[in-house]
Protein backbone atom coordinates (compact mmCIF):
# COMPACT_ATOMS: atom_id res chain seq x y z
CA UNK A 1 0.00 0.00 0.00
CA UNK A 2 1.61 3.78 -1.07
CA UNK A 3 1.88 5.93 1.87
CA UNK A 4 -0.51 8.80 1.54
CA UNK A 5 0.30 11.92 -0.82
CA UNK A 6 1.94 14.92 0.96
CA UNK A 7 -0.15 18.10 0.52
CA UNK A 8 0.84 20.21 -2.27
CA UNK A 9 2.50 22.93 -1.20
CA UNK A 10 0.71 25.20 -4.01
CA UNK A 11 -2.78 23.31 -2.52
CA UNK A 12 -4.40 23.09 1.10
CA UNK A 13 -1.49 24.25 3.04
CA UNK A 14 -0.51 27.33 1.00
CA UNK A 15 -4.11 28.42 1.29
CA UNK A 16 -3.73 27.94 4.98
CA UNK A 17 -0.49 29.94 5.45
CA UNK A 18 -1.36 32.30 2.76
CA UNK A 19 -4.86 33.19 5.23
CA UNK A 20 -2.78 33.51 8.03
CA UNK A 21 -0.05 35.98 6.77
CA UNK A 22 -2.94 37.98 4.97
CA UNK A 23 -5.11 38.22 7.76
CA UNK A 24 -2.16 38.76 9.96
CA UNK A 25 -0.68 41.71 7.90
CA UNK A 26 -4.32 43.30 7.31
CA UNK A 27 -4.95 43.26 11.16
CA UNK A 28 -1.11 44.73 12.18
CA UNK A 29 -2.36 47.55 9.14
CA UNK A 30 -5.73 48.06 10.85
CA UNK A 31 -4.37 48.62 14.20
CA UNK A 32 -1.22 50.80 12.58
CA UNK A 33 -4.31 53.14 10.91
CA UNK A 34 -5.99 53.20 14.09
CA UNK A 35 -2.85 54.44 15.99
CA UNK A 36 -2.26 56.98 13.40
CA UNK A 37 -5.89 58.31 13.90
CA UNK A 38 -5.18 59.23 18.07
CA UNK A 39 -1.50 60.36 16.55
CA UNK A 40 -3.60 62.81 14.84
CA UNK A 41 -6.14 63.37 17.48
CA UNK A 42 -3.06 64.14 20.07
CA UNK A 43 -0.82 65.90 17.86
CA UNK A 44 -3.09 67.31 15.28
CA UNK A 45 -1.40 68.60 12.42
CA UNK A 46 1.11 71.16 13.25
CA UNK A 47 4.88 71.46 13.78
CA UNK A 48 4.97 69.10 16.14
CA UNK A 49 2.76 66.57 14.31
CA UNK A 50 5.26 67.57 11.23
CA UNK A 51 8.33 66.85 12.98
CA UNK A 52 7.45 63.44 14.67
CA UNK A 53 5.61 62.00 11.45
CA UNK A 54 8.90 63.02 9.23
CA UNK A 55 11.31 61.07 12.21
CA UNK A 56 8.41 58.48 12.15
CA UNK A 57 8.84 57.41 8.46
CA UNK A 58 11.80 56.03 8.41
CA UNK A 59 10.85 53.54 10.83
CA UNK A 60 8.19 52.98 8.54
CA UNK A 61 10.24 52.68 6.05
CA UNK A 62 11.99 50.31 7.44
CA UNK A 63 9.29 48.22 8.38
CA UNK A 64 7.44 47.48 5.04
CA UNK A 65 10.35 47.50 3.18
CA UNK A 66 12.21 44.54 5.02
CA UNK A 67 9.91 43.94 8.16
CA UNK A 68 6.77 42.92 5.62
CA UNK A 69 8.57 40.46 3.99
CA UNK A 70 11.61 42.51 1.96
CA UNK A 71 14.30 39.98 3.15
CA UNK A 72 12.33 36.92 2.12
CA UNK A 73 13.44 37.38 -1.71
CA UNK A 74 17.00 37.45 -1.52
CA UNK A 75 17.30 35.21 1.97
CA UNK A 76 14.79 32.21 1.44
CA UNK A 77 15.48 30.86 -1.85
CA UNK A 78 19.48 31.31 -1.13
CA UNK A 79 19.20 29.42 2.53
CA UNK A 80 16.78 26.70 1.17
CA UNK A 81 19.66 26.09 -1.47
CA UNK A 82 22.35 25.77 0.61
CA UNK A 83 19.89 23.38 2.69
CA UNK A 84 19.03 21.52 -0.21
CA UNK A 85 22.49 21.23 -1.58
CA UNK A 86 24.68 21.04 1.53
CA UNK A 87 22.28 19.82 4.43
CA UNK A 88 20.85 22.10 7.28
CA UNK A 89 23.86 22.43 9.33
CA UNK A 90 25.25 24.45 6.36
CA UNK A 91 22.26 26.96 6.32
CA UNK A 92 22.48 27.49 9.47
CA UNK A 93 25.92 28.49 9.80
CA UNK A 94 24.96 30.59 7.06
CA UNK A 95 22.04 32.29 8.93
CA UNK A 96 24.34 33.25 11.60
CA UNK A 97 26.91 34.89 9.11
CA UNK A 98 24.01 36.75 7.59
CA UNK A 99 22.96 37.99 11.25
CA UNK A 100 26.07 38.43 12.92
CA UNK A 101 27.53 40.39 9.58
CA UNK A 102 23.97 42.95 9.66
CA UNK A 103 24.16 43.34 12.96
CA UNK A 104 27.46 44.49 12.90
CA UNK A 105 26.59 46.86 9.93
CA UNK A 106 23.49 47.82 11.71
CA UNK A 107 25.51 48.87 14.78
CA UNK A 108 27.89 51.15 12.57
CA UNK A 109 24.94 52.62 10.42
CA UNK A 110 23.25 53.62 13.71
CA UNK A 111 26.08 55.42 15.58
CA UNK A 112 26.81 56.94 12.30
CA UNK A 113 23.03 58.25 12.35
CA UNK A 114 22.89 58.84 16.04
CA UNK A 115 25.81 61.85 15.05
CA UNK A 116 25.12 63.09 12.15
CA UNK A 117 21.09 62.91 12.95
CA UNK A 118 19.60 66.61 11.71
CA UNK A 119 21.40 65.84 8.51
CA UNK A 120 19.65 62.60 8.10
CA UNK A 121 16.52 64.81 8.95
CA UNK A 122 17.51 67.15 6.09
CA UNK A 123 18.36 64.22 3.88
CA UNK A 124 14.40 62.92 4.25
CA UNK A 125 12.83 66.49 4.52
CA UNK A 126 14.68 69.35 3.29
CA UNK A 127 12.07 71.71 3.99
CA UNK A 128 12.83 71.96 7.45
CA UNK A 129 16.07 73.55 6.99
CA UNK A 130 13.92 76.60 7.05
CA UNK A 131 12.17 75.63 10.17
CA UNK A 132 14.87 75.67 12.99
CA UNK A 133 12.46 74.77 15.95
CA UNK A 134 10.41 71.58 13.65
CA UNK A 135 13.83 70.67 12.62
CA UNK A 136 15.35 70.60 15.89
CA UNK A 137 12.19 68.76 17.18
CA UNK A 138 12.60 66.15 14.19
CA UNK A 139 15.91 65.66 15.19
CA UNK A 140 15.25 64.67 18.93
CA UNK A 141 12.23 62.39 18.15
CA UNK A 142 14.89 60.54 15.15
CA UNK A 143 17.54 60.18 17.66
CA UNK A 144 14.71 58.04 20.29
CA UNK A 145 13.69 56.12 17.30
CA UNK A 146 16.95 54.95 15.51
CA UNK A 147 17.45 51.91 17.61
CA UNK A 148 14.35 50.75 16.36
CA UNK A 149 16.19 50.26 12.83
CA UNK A 150 18.60 48.28 14.34
CA UNK A 151 16.20 46.48 16.23
CA UNK A 152 13.27 45.33 13.83
CA UNK A 153 15.88 44.90 10.51
CA UNK A 154 17.41 41.64 12.83
CA UNK A 155 13.86 40.57 13.75
CA UNK A 156 13.06 40.65 9.89
CA UNK A 157 16.15 38.49 9.05
CA UNK A 158 15.32 35.65 11.65
CA UNK A 159 11.92 36.20 10.32
CA UNK A 160 12.73 35.32 7.09
CA UNK A 161 14.42 32.50 8.41
CA UNK A 162 11.41 31.33 10.34
CA UNK A 163 9.43 31.19 6.69
CA UNK A 164 12.20 29.43 5.25
CA UNK A 165 11.50 26.44 7.77
CA UNK A 166 7.55 27.25 6.87
CA UNK A 167 7.00 28.74 10.72
CA UNK A 168 4.78 31.65 9.73
CA UNK A 169 2.31 32.95 12.41
CA UNK A 170 4.70 34.46 14.80
CA UNK A 171 6.30 36.60 11.85
CA UNK A 172 3.31 37.26 10.68
CA UNK A 173 1.57 38.68 14.25
CA UNK A 174 4.48 40.24 15.21
CA UNK A 175 4.01 44.04 14.06
CA UNK A 176 0.71 44.05 15.31
CA UNK A 177 1.59 43.62 18.52
CA UNK A 178 3.94 46.42 18.24
CA UNK A 179 1.11 48.81 17.25
CA UNK A 180 -0.79 47.26 19.40
CA UNK A 181 1.55 48.53 22.31
CA UNK A 182 2.06 52.08 20.72
CA UNK A 183 -2.29 52.00 20.48
CA UNK A 184 -1.63 51.94 24.59
CA UNK A 185 0.64 54.46 24.95
CA UNK A 186 -1.65 56.69 22.95
CA UNK A 187 -4.86 56.02 24.93
CA UNK A 188 -2.97 57.10 28.36
CA UNK A 189 -1.65 59.97 26.76
CA UNK A 190 -4.89 61.23 25.51
CA UNK A 191 -7.14 59.99 28.84
CA UNK A 192 -4.34 62.15 30.46
CA UNK A 193 -4.98 65.43 28.45
CA UNK A 194 -0.91 65.19 27.78
CA UNK A 195 0.85 67.87 25.84
CA UNK A 196 1.47 67.40 22.35
CA UNK A 197 5.33 67.95 22.60
CA UNK A 198 6.02 65.95 25.58
CA UNK A 199 3.82 62.81 23.98
CA UNK A 200 5.52 62.88 21.06
CA UNK A 201 9.02 62.38 23.05
CA UNK A 202 7.42 59.64 25.03
CA UNK A 203 6.25 58.34 21.47
CA UNK A 204 9.42 58.23 20.10
CA UNK A 205 11.28 56.23 23.35
CA UNK A 206 8.21 53.53 22.60
CA UNK A 207 8.81 52.94 18.74
CA UNK A 208 12.30 51.97 19.82
CA UNK A 209 11.25 49.55 22.85
CA UNK A 210 8.44 47.85 20.92
CA UNK A 211 11.68 46.89 18.25
CA UNK A 212 12.39 44.82 21.32
CA UNK A 213 8.98 43.38 21.43
CA UNK A 214 9.34 42.50 17.86
CA UNK A 215 12.83 40.84 18.32
CA UNK A 216 12.30 38.54 21.43
CA UNK A 217 9.11 37.72 19.88
CA UNK A 218 11.14 36.26 16.37
CA UNK A 219 13.83 34.83 19.21
CA UNK A 220 11.19 32.61 21.36
CA UNK A 221 10.35 31.46 18.43
CA UNK A 222 13.16 30.44 17.03
CA UNK A 223 14.71 28.80 20.29
CA UNK A 224 12.28 25.62 19.73
CA UNK A 225 13.77 25.26 16.30
CA UNK A 226 17.01 26.36 17.51
CA UNK A 227 18.92 30.09 17.01
CA UNK A 228 21.77 30.08 14.60
CA UNK A 229 24.95 30.52 15.79
CA UNK A 230 26.27 34.13 15.04
CA UNK A 231 29.44 34.20 13.13
CA UNK A 232 31.56 37.00 11.14
CA UNK A 233 32.90 34.48 8.68
CA UNK A 234 32.97 35.65 5.61
CA UNK A 235 31.66 32.77 3.34
CA UNK A 236 31.02 32.44 -0.55
CA UNK A 237 27.35 32.43 0.50
CA UNK A 238 27.36 36.13 1.91
CA UNK A 239 29.05 37.09 -1.41
CA UNK A 240 26.10 35.68 -2.88
CA UNK A 241 23.28 37.39 -0.55
CA UNK A 242 25.21 40.75 -0.98
CA UNK A 243 25.61 39.80 -4.80
CA UNK A 244 21.75 39.17 -5.97
CA UNK A 245 19.92 40.84 -2.50
CA UNK A 246 20.97 44.43 -2.85
CA UNK A 247 19.37 44.98 -6.20
CA UNK A 248 16.18 43.14 -5.36
CA UNK A 249 15.81 44.64 -1.86
CA UNK A 250 16.40 48.20 -4.46
CA UNK A 251 13.80 47.23 -6.84
CA UNK A 252 11.11 46.04 -4.37
CA UNK A 253 11.21 49.38 -2.30
CA UNK A 254 10.88 51.86 -5.24
CA UNK A 255 7.30 52.52 -4.05
CA UNK A 256 8.60 53.68 -0.34
CA UNK A 257 11.41 55.40 -2.08
CA UNK A 258 8.74 57.64 -3.94
CA UNK A 259 7.14 57.93 -1.16
CA UNK A 260 10.14 59.56 0.72
CA UNK A 261 10.30 62.02 -2.48
CA UNK A 262 7.10 63.09 -1.79
CA UNK A 263 7.89 63.85 1.95
CA UNK A 264 10.53 65.77 0.67
CA UNK A 265 8.22 67.86 -1.61
CA UNK A 266 5.45 68.14 0.66
CA UNK A 267 8.49 69.71 3.63
CA UNK A 268 8.22 72.78 2.11
CA UNK A 269 5.29 74.10 3.34
CA UNK A 270 4.22 73.89 7.34
CA UNK A 271 1.62 71.49 8.12
CA UNK A 272 1.88 69.38 4.84
CA UNK A 273 4.34 66.56 5.92
CA UNK A 274 1.44 65.80 8.45
CA UNK A 275 -1.46 66.26 5.63
CA UNK A 276 0.32 63.80 3.17
CA UNK A 277 1.16 61.23 5.85
CA UNK A 278 -2.41 60.88 6.78
CA UNK A 279 -3.17 60.22 3.58
CA UNK A 280 -0.51 58.08 2.96
CA UNK A 281 -1.81 56.25 5.94
CA UNK A 282 -5.54 55.68 4.46
CA UNK A 283 -4.17 55.06 0.77
CA UNK A 284 -1.60 52.40 2.62
CA UNK A 285 -4.89 49.91 3.39
CA UNK A 286 -5.78 48.95 -0.08
CA UNK A 287 -2.26 49.19 -1.50
CA UNK A 288 -1.25 46.44 1.35
CA UNK A 289 -4.23 44.43 1.13
CA UNK A 290 -3.40 44.07 -2.55
CA UNK A 291 -0.18 43.65 -2.29
CA UNK A 292 -0.32 40.97 0.51
CA UNK A 293 -2.93 39.37 -1.95
CA UNK A 294 -0.77 38.66 -5.10
CA UNK A 295 2.41 37.84 -2.66
CA UNK A 296 0.94 35.21 -1.09
CA UNK A 297 -1.66 33.44 -3.20
CA UNK A 298 -2.11 34.39 -7.01
CA UNK A 299 2.52 35.24 -7.65
CA UNK A 300 2.98 32.19 -5.54
CA UNK A 301 0.88 30.17 -7.94
CA UNK A 302 2.77 32.32 -10.97
CA UNK A 303 6.47 30.88 -9.56
CA UNK A 304 4.80 26.94 -9.03
CA UNK A 305 3.23 27.40 -12.72
CA UNK A 306 6.62 28.74 -14.00
CA UNK A 307 8.16 25.18 -15.34
CA UNK A 308 4.41 24.75 -17.06
CA UNK A 309 4.61 27.65 -19.58
CA UNK A 310 1.71 29.49 -18.16
CA UNK A 311 3.23 32.88 -17.24
CA UNK A 312 1.43 34.72 -19.41
CA UNK A 313 -2.07 33.56 -18.47
CA UNK A 314 -1.23 33.60 -14.29
CA UNK A 315 -0.03 37.42 -15.24
CA UNK A 316 -3.47 38.51 -16.64
CA UNK A 317 -5.37 36.91 -13.95
CA UNK A 318 -3.20 38.20 -11.07
CA UNK A 319 -3.72 41.65 -12.92
CA UNK A 320 -7.51 41.29 -13.45
CA UNK A 321 -7.69 40.52 -9.26
CA UNK A 322 -5.16 43.16 -8.11
CA UNK A 323 -7.52 45.41 -10.43
CA UNK A 324 -10.73 44.14 -9.00
CA UNK A 325 -9.66 45.33 -5.65
CA UNK A 326 -7.88 48.73 -6.63
CA UNK A 327 -10.10 49.74 -9.02
CA UNK A 328 -13.12 50.19 -7.16
CA UNK A 329 -10.88 51.63 -3.98
CA UNK A 330 -9.48 54.44 -5.70
CA UNK A 331 -12.75 55.50 -6.91
CA UNK A 332 -13.97 55.27 -3.23
CA UNK A 333 -11.03 57.23 -1.35
CA UNK A 334 -10.95 60.14 -4.33
CA UNK A 335 -14.97 60.06 -3.88
CA UNK A 336 -15.43 60.20 -0.36
CA UNK A 337 -11.76 61.61 0.50
CA UNK A 338 -13.50 64.32 2.38
CA UNK A 339 -16.07 62.46 4.73
CA UNK A 340 -13.46 59.64 5.23
CA UNK A 341 -10.88 61.93 6.40
CA UNK A 342 -13.48 64.02 8.74
CA UNK A 343 -14.36 61.20 10.67
CA UNK A 344 -11.42 59.38 11.09
CA UNK A 345 -8.75 62.12 12.25
CA UNK A 346 -11.23 65.50 12.30
CA UNK A 347 -10.88 65.74 16.44
CA UNK A 348 -9.15 67.29 19.01
CA UNK A 349 -5.99 69.46 17.65
CA UNK A 350 -7.00 68.05 14.09
CA UNK A 351 -9.00 70.86 12.74
CA UNK A 352 -11.12 71.39 9.46
CA UNK A 353 -8.66 73.24 7.52
CA UNK A 354 -6.59 69.91 8.22
CA UNK A 355 -9.07 67.92 7.05
CA UNK A 356 -9.46 69.75 3.79
CA UNK A 357 -5.94 69.63 2.88
CA UNK A 358 -5.54 65.97 3.87
CA UNK A 359 -8.36 65.18 1.82
CA UNK A 360 -6.96 66.84 -1.06
CA UNK A 361 -3.76 64.78 -0.69
CA UNK A 362 -6.21 61.60 -0.34
CA UNK A 363 -8.00 62.05 -3.37
CA UNK A 364 -4.38 62.69 -5.11
CA UNK A 365 -2.65 59.28 -3.91
CA UNK A 366 -6.40 57.61 -5.01
CA UNK A 367 -5.46 58.23 -8.84
CA UNK A 368 -2.17 56.48 -8.55
CA UNK A 369 -3.49 53.53 -6.79
CA UNK A 370 -4.64 51.44 -9.31
CA UNK A 371 -0.90 52.15 -11.32
CA UNK A 372 0.99 51.14 -7.72
CA UNK A 373 -1.28 47.80 -7.67
CA UNK A 374 -0.10 47.17 -11.72
CA UNK A 375 3.48 48.00 -11.07
CA UNK A 376 3.77 45.28 -8.11
CA UNK A 377 2.09 42.70 -10.30
CA UNK A 378 4.39 43.39 -13.09
CA UNK A 379 7.79 43.47 -10.61
CA UNK A 380 6.88 40.10 -9.35
CA UNK A 381 7.36 38.44 -12.67
CA UNK A 382 11.34 39.45 -12.55
CA UNK A 383 11.35 38.70 -8.96
CA UNK A 384 10.13 34.86 -10.04
CA UNK A 385 12.88 34.64 -12.53
CA UNK A 386 15.42 36.83 -10.11
CA UNK A 387 15.84 39.24 -12.79
CA UNK A 388 15.97 42.72 -10.52
CA UNK A 389 17.53 44.79 -13.97
CA UNK A 390 14.30 46.05 -15.30
CA UNK A 391 12.18 46.68 -12.05
CA UNK A 392 15.49 48.64 -10.27
CA UNK A 393 15.89 50.63 -13.68
CA UNK A 394 11.91 51.58 -13.88
CA UNK A 395 11.89 51.83 -9.74
CA UNK A 396 14.85 54.57 -10.57
CA UNK A 397 12.45 56.37 -13.29
CA UNK A 398 9.48 56.40 -10.86
CA UNK A 399 11.53 58.34 -8.58
CA UNK A 400 12.91 60.51 -11.05
CA UNK A 401 9.40 61.36 -12.13
CA UNK A 402 8.12 61.84 -8.70
CA UNK A 403 10.89 64.20 -8.36
CA UNK A 404 10.53 66.44 -11.80
CA UNK A 405 7.13 66.41 -11.40
CA UNK A 406 6.91 67.69 -7.81
CA UNK A 407 9.66 70.33 -7.62
CA UNK A 408 8.67 71.60 -11.09
CA UNK A 409 5.07 71.84 -9.99
CA UNK A 410 3.38 75.51 -10.10
CA UNK A 411 4.09 77.64 -6.49
CA UNK A 412 1.64 78.54 -4.64
CA UNK A 413 -0.31 75.03 -4.85
CA UNK A 414 -0.58 73.11 -1.53
CA UNK A 415 2.39 70.79 -1.19
CA UNK A 416 0.47 67.74 0.44
CA UNK A 417 -1.19 67.68 -3.23
CA UNK A 418 1.33 68.45 -5.19
CA UNK A 419 3.07 66.17 -3.90
CA UNK A 420 0.51 63.06 -3.71
CA UNK A 421 0.14 64.18 -7.40
CA UNK A 422 3.88 63.47 -8.07
CA UNK A 423 3.60 60.09 -6.33
CA UNK A 424 0.72 58.85 -8.32
CA UNK A 425 2.78 60.52 -11.65
CA UNK A 426 5.48 58.06 -10.72
CA UNK A 427 3.62 55.08 -10.27
CA UNK A 428 2.08 55.24 -13.53
CA UNK A 429 5.26 55.69 -15.27
CA UNK A 430 6.56 52.14 -13.17
CA UNK A 431 3.92 50.09 -14.64
CA UNK A 432 3.89 51.76 -18.08
CA UNK A 433 7.32 50.58 -17.99
CA UNK A 434 7.06 47.44 -17.05
CA UNK A 435 4.22 46.81 -19.34
CA UNK A 436 6.29 47.82 -21.62
CA UNK A 437 9.34 45.67 -21.35
CA UNK A 438 7.18 42.44 -20.40
CA UNK A 439 5.01 43.17 -23.52
CA UNK A 440 8.48 43.27 -25.67
CA UNK A 441 10.34 40.04 -23.73
CA UNK A 442 6.86 38.25 -24.45
CA UNK A 443 5.77 37.27 -21.18
CA UNK A 444 2.89 39.39 -21.71
CA UNK A 445 0.61 39.35 -24.55
CA UNK A 446 -3.00 40.71 -23.19
CA UNK A 447 -5.39 39.76 -25.54
CA UNK A 448 -9.21 40.37 -25.24
CA UNK A 449 -10.25 37.66 -23.36
CA UNK A 450 -7.15 38.64 -20.89
CA UNK A 451 -8.52 42.32 -20.67
CA UNK A 452 -12.62 41.38 -20.57
CA UNK A 453 -12.63 41.21 -16.95
CA UNK A 454 -10.46 44.46 -16.74
CA UNK A 455 -13.08 46.73 -18.66
CA UNK A 456 -16.07 44.53 -17.05
CA UNK A 457 -14.07 46.16 -13.23
CA UNK A 458 -14.16 49.79 -15.13
CA UNK A 459 -17.54 49.51 -15.99
CA UNK A 460 -18.67 48.54 -12.60
CA UNK A 461 -16.54 51.41 -10.93
CA UNK A 462 -18.22 53.80 -12.77
CA UNK A 463 -21.62 52.84 -12.12
CA UNK A 464 -20.40 52.62 -8.23
CA UNK A 465 -19.34 55.86 -8.62
CA UNK A 466 -22.55 56.90 -9.62
CA UNK A 467 -24.47 55.15 -6.92
CA UNK A 468 -22.17 57.25 -4.50
CA UNK A 469 -22.82 60.66 -5.88
CA UNK A 470 -26.40 59.57 -5.16
CA UNK A 471 -26.00 58.31 -1.88
CA UNK A 472 -23.31 61.09 -0.23
CA UNK A 473 -25.59 64.15 -0.41
CA UNK A 474 -28.84 62.41 1.41
CA UNK A 475 -25.99 61.79 4.00
CA UNK A 476 -23.62 65.07 4.02
CA UNK A 477 -25.84 65.94 7.29
CA UNK A 478 -25.36 62.94 9.37
CA UNK A 479 -21.61 63.03 8.41
CA UNK A 480 -20.62 66.46 9.95
CA UNK A 481 -18.13 67.12 12.42
CA UNK A 482 -20.34 68.52 14.93
CA UNK A 483 -22.71 65.15 15.35
CA UNK A 484 -22.27 62.41 17.39
CA UNK A 485 -19.35 60.05 16.48
CA UNK A 486 -21.85 56.85 16.16
CA UNK A 487 -23.87 58.53 13.68
CA UNK A 488 -20.73 59.81 11.77
CA UNK A 489 -19.57 56.24 11.37
CA UNK A 490 -22.83 54.84 11.08
CA UNK A 491 -22.84 57.19 7.71
CA UNK A 492 -19.52 56.38 6.68
CA UNK A 493 -20.04 52.59 6.86
CA UNK A 494 -23.34 53.13 4.82
CA UNK A 495 -21.80 55.19 2.30
CA UNK A 496 -18.79 52.45 2.04
CA UNK A 497 -21.49 49.62 2.05
CA UNK A 498 -24.10 50.82 -0.48
CA UNK A 499 -20.49 51.91 -2.84
CA UNK A 500 -19.62 48.12 -2.21
CA UNK A 501 -23.09 46.50 -3.36
CA UNK A 502 -23.22 48.55 -6.26
CA UNK A 503 -19.90 47.46 -7.51
CA UNK A 504 -20.68 43.89 -6.45
CA UNK A 505 -23.45 43.72 -8.19
CA UNK A 506 -22.75 44.98 -11.51
CA UNK A 507 -19.56 43.58 -11.20
CA UNK A 508 -21.22 39.98 -11.51
CA UNK A 509 -23.52 40.98 -13.89
CA UNK A 510 -20.78 42.38 -16.11
CA UNK A 511 -18.06 38.80 -15.46
CA UNK A 512 -16.06 41.03 -13.46
CA UNK A 513 -15.21 38.30 -10.99
CA UNK A 514 -15.52 35.75 -13.57
CA UNK A 515 -12.39 34.13 -13.10
CA UNK A 516 -12.42 30.43 -13.20
CA UNK A 517 -9.20 29.54 -14.19
CA UNK A 518 -8.34 30.79 -11.11
CA UNK A 519 -10.10 27.44 -9.55
CA UNK A 520 -9.07 25.15 -12.56
CA UNK A 521 -5.41 26.44 -11.49
CA UNK A 522 -5.77 25.86 -8.01
CA UNK A 523 -7.46 22.26 -8.72
CA UNK A 524 -4.76 21.12 -11.08
CA UNK A 525 -1.91 22.08 -7.96
CA UNK A 526 -3.50 20.26 -6.09
CA UNK A 527 -3.64 16.84 -8.03
CA UNK A 528 -0.69 14.72 -7.72
CA UNK A 529 1.62 14.91 -10.16
CA UNK A 530 3.19 11.49 -11.91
Amino acid sequence: MQPPAEPSPSGSRLARDSAVVGAATMLSRLLGFARDVLIARLLGAGPVADAFLAALRLPNLVRRVLGEGGLNAPFVPLYLDIKGSRGEAAARRFAGEATAHLGLLLLVLIAFGEIFTPWLVLGLVSGFANEPETLALATQYTRLMLPFLLLTTLAALLAALLNAERRFTTAALAPALMNAVLLGVLLIQLSRGAEAMASASLLAIFVSLTGFTHLGLILLRLRKIGLPRLSLRWSPDMSRLVRTGGATLLAASSAQLVLLVAMQIASTEGGAVAALYYADRIFQLPLGFVGVAMGTVVLSEMAASRENAQDDAMLGRALALGLALAVPAAVALATLAEPIVSVLFEHGRFGAEDRARTAAALAAFALGLPFAVMAKVFGQVYFVRRMPRIPLLAGIAAVLVAACSGYGAARGQDAATVAALAASLAFVAQAVLLSLDLRRQGLWQPSLASLRPIIAIMGASAIMLGALLQLLPALTASLAPGEPMLLRITALVALCFGGLAAYGLTGALFGAFDLPHLRLARASARTPRS
